[in-house]
């Protein structure tokens, strides 16, 4: 059997580097941490930690030929630019034990992780759907780099709200009313981080999320998403709530309501009319009680998308969007169901689906 790897992190104390060290674990390579600078404890993500000089002292050399030799190293990761460079003219002039020096110098490992966001930005100053949905109605597209950090956010985010979905989003919001965006069911905030972040850029309205996150009033979607009910047990929503508002934080003018669809609409109204909504862990947000654009995103069972539109859709003003997610959804037909209504329903008169959502414009 082959000798497992072992990586070496030089320097150790620099963030951005667990995950690499979670996967190389993972893959059955042992994690060695080092440090030039003293530590109270090895970080969790490395088995070990030793001490090696600064790069710019002279016992450096010695130091480091000795770290790779006594610990097996066979790969190093630098996550620090001047030890990335001296380590690979290291390896360029043969001066010693030869290891794999892991990716490219730091600077350019960033820049390469930013190009998937240029990349979309460039897609979404592009794209053509709120010229032809709404002609010269609709407002000036985001500045490519405008894009490009809202696409960075909303990955950085957990969710399940895909990239499609996203340019969708940003095309309507240039055609969107003025009023209250609304989301039923927001879990950790991915699409009301950027519904957030859009309103606020073309002068919307305030983004207020309705979700329980109590296990307690989680009921299951149907006989087809039985497991998806079952696995709830694997999940702590206090996690997930707290990682919502931090979520909320960082988008900015985001609020929210804990409690079931039907129940949240009352605090809704009750807000409208102070003006304001209030939450402990986040600034008071300015509440309209006319809705802009309504996200259904909570309980799939075909009984309760119905009465969410029931429940939030009297607020959709004209010109304003609805939105059912998941209406192509492996788990079953509710929204498809309770969507197949609405592209019969005279109240609607634009409609078009991105990614696994229907789109449709209130007249």
């Amino acid at each position: 059997m082959a000798t497992p790897p072992t990586l070496l992190i030089f320097p150790a104390g620099i963030d951005g580097t667990q995950a690499y060290a979670q996967t190389a674990r993972q893959l059955g390579a042992k994690v060695i941490g080092a440090t030039s600078v003293p530590l109270d404890h090895a970080p969790v993500h490395c088995d070990a930690l030793i001490t090696l000089p600064f790069i710019t002292d002279t016992a450096f050399a010695a130091a480091f030929q000795d770290a790779i030799t006594r610990h097996g190293v066979t790969h190093v990761l630098a996550p620090h630019h001047g030890v990335w460079w001296h380590l690979r003219q290291w390896l360029d002039q043969g001066a010693g034990a030869a290891f794999q020096l892991c990716g490219q110098h730091p600077f350019q490992a960033n820049w390469d992780a930013f190009q998937p966001h240029l990349a979309w930005a460039d897609t979404a100053c592009d794209d053509a759907l709120a010229q032809a949905v709404g002609g010269a109605a609709a407002a000036p597209a985001m500045s490519r780099l405008q894009y490009a950090s809202l696409h960075r956010g909303f990955l950085r985010t957990p969710g399940e709200t895909d990239e499609d979905k996203l340019m969708a989003l940003a095309a309507i919001a240039r055609l969107l009313p003025q009023g209250d965006v609304v989301e039923i069911g927001s879990l950790y905030g991915r699409s009301a981080y950027a519904l957030s972040r859009l309103a606020q850029h073309y002068g919307i309205g305030s983004t207020l999320c309705v979700d329980p996150w109590r296990m307690a009033q989680i009921e299951d979607q149907g006989p087809a998403a039985q497991n998806l009910y079952e696995g709830r047990k694997l999940i702590d929503l206090d996690h997930v709530f707290a990682q919502f508002c931090a979520t909320a934080c960082d988008a900015g003018a985001m609020g929210y309501i804990r409690a079931t669809s039907v129940d949240a609409i009352h605090a809704f109204r009750a807000a409208a009319q102070q003006g304001q909504l209030h939450n402990p862990e986040l600034p008071p947000v300015a509440v309209q009680g006319r809705i802009a654009l309504l996200h259904i995103d909570g309980n799939h069972r075909y009984d309760h998308v119905v009465q969410d539109i029931a429940t939030w859709a009297p607020a959709l003003v004209p010109g304003g969007w609805l939105l059912l997610d998941d209406y192509v959804w492996t788990y079953g037909d509710g929204p498809r169901r309770a969507g197949d209504a609405l592209l019969h329903d005279a109240g609607y008169d634009c409609a078009f689906t991105a990614s696994d959502t229907l789109f449709l414009r209130r007249r």
